[in-house]
């Protein structure tokens, strides 16, 4: 009865309420002009946290990691766009503040007491939503969109494109995120139980999937990665409205397949660098297996496989591969990192300290392959010519169908195309040798 007499005496005829309603939507984009003003001064900078994602993709792949722009007011499109949804993100606690105060009059005192518990774990988990796709699926989903590219094509990503990528889907995740608490408001108005969500499970995965293919660019990788969440979330809700044994136990066991996918995802995009720079004098070079435009090489940058190295002719390099082998390369030489325990030196000369394994470490120079488990090999490969020379240990190099094993301190020099001739003398016998024929079968046409 205390409570009906509240919202009675609260009761404001509709002018007024259109009134208030007016002056609240006015202070919120008072708010929002004034955010939009203080992103604007700060625009650069604000870029350069929204480009993390995008750079960590592109630094993984060994990408230039500057966005493009396809017409002169692209860019400041793409800006005022920036800064209208950071001035929103802002001013959000200022507008949920004032839509609160709008709807206060019209709810009962526990109503009011569950909205001020609803509201700080709805901004949480909005924050969290949109903390998992800037940390996780952003990041790792653009990074699986440009390497199944391959290498005869090159991104170009715009600002506004990826600008509109971000927003759209932090602002998703955000939302996605408010599951479990939707889900425990409906249970608490009455309408649906934990045993109906129970119930509707499989349903509800299968919309899961299509709101995730819905708000996700069109790739099982990154649906997947927010379908799982999701599903999380949803599982979340059930225990909220009614924490039984098995809801917990079916949670933690998705917890679990979650944790590994995240762990899959970490091997796959995070642990596939195959060789680290150590230390190098002048410029090297790379070039990466999705790229077509050679780059400066930096202890920073990452050397994935069918990377290919290079030092000019007054450069060299130090480099130790996954598997602890030390190679350095000397002036004016090219390499590519194959695979595991797999190089290919185009030319040049290299100096290599390979560990013991079971398996070999191989390197294939011009059309010779060259093998060791344990050894201290030398290199060089000009274009006709490969020297081999084991310093420590013995090495087997399979050249023209023979293979022949090369002991320690010794040198095996294999020529490409055979030995080197005199070609004046050669051709000089091929002419005479041609005459004679023709003055034989000359004489046979007389006869």
């Amino acid at each position: 009865m205390e409570e009906g007499q509240e919202i009675k005496e609260k009761r404001l005829p509709i002018s007024e309420h259109l009134e208030e309603l007016r002056s609240r939507i006015i202070k919120s984009i008072i708010v929002v002009v004034v955010f939009f003003f203080i992103s604007w001064l700060f625009k650069s900078e604000i870029l350069d946290i929204i480009k993390k994602p995008h750079n960590f993709a592109m630094k993984n792949l060994g990408l230039s990691q500057s966005l493009q722009v396809l017409s002169y007011q692209e860019g400041f499109y793409a800006y005022m766009k920036l800064c209208i949804i950071t001035a929103l993100f802002m001013a959000y606690p200022v507008i949920a503040y004032q839509i609160w105060k709008f709807v206060e009059a019209g709810l009962y005192k526990k109503e009011r007491r569950y909205v001020i518990i609803f509201l700080p774990v709805s901004l949480i988990a909005f924050v969290s939503g949109i903390l998992f796709g800037y940390f996780f699926l952003i990041p790792f989903g653009l990074q699986f969109l440009i390497k199944i590219l391959g290498t005869s094509v090159e991104p170009i990503i715009t600002m506004n494109q990826y600008v509109s990528l971000v927003f759209l889907l932090t602002i998703a995740l955000g939302i996605v995120f408010q599951l479990p608490l939707v889900m425990l408001l409906i249970a608490k108005i009455g309408i649906l139980k934990a045993e109906d969500y129970a119930k509707w499970r499989k349903y509800a995965i299968l919309a899961i999937f299509i709101i995730a293919a819905v708000i996700t660019p069109p790739d099982p990788f990154t649906q997947t990665m927010v379908a799982i969440p999701m599903i999380a979330l949803y599982e979340i809700g059930i225990i909220l409205i009614k924490p039984t044994k098995k809801a917990v136990v079916r949670f933690f066991m998705l917890l679990g397949f979650g944790a590994l996918f995240v762990f899959v995802v970490f091997l796959i995009f995070t642990l596939p660098t195959k060789a680290k720079l150590i230390h190098s004098t002048g410029i090297v070079k790379t070039l990466a297996s999705v790229d077509n435009q050679w780059r400066v090489l930096t202890d920073k940058s990452k050397i994935h496989n069918g990377s290919t190295l290079e030092t000019g002719k007054g450069s060299k390099a130090s480099l130790l591969l996954k598997d602890g082998t030390y190679v350095i390369m000397d002036v004016d030489t090219n390499v590519r990192v194959v695979k595991e325990r797999n190089l290919d030196i185009v030319k040049g000369q290299i100096l290599l300290c390979i560990h013991a394994e079971e398996n070999p470490f191989t390197i294939t120079a011009n059309e010779s392959i060259v093998s060791a488990h344990d050894a201290d090999i030398d290199i060089r490969v000009s274009e006709f010519e490969v020297y081999v020379t084991p310093a420590r240990g013995s090495v087997t190099v399979l050249t023209g169908g023979e293979e022949k094993e090369v002991l320690e301190g010794r040198q095996l020099k294999v020529i490409r195309g055979g030995e080197p001739v005199n070609i004046k003398s050669v051709t000089q016998w091929a002419e005479e040798m041609r005459k004679r024929i023709q003055e034989v079968e000359a004489e046979t046409t007389q006869e």
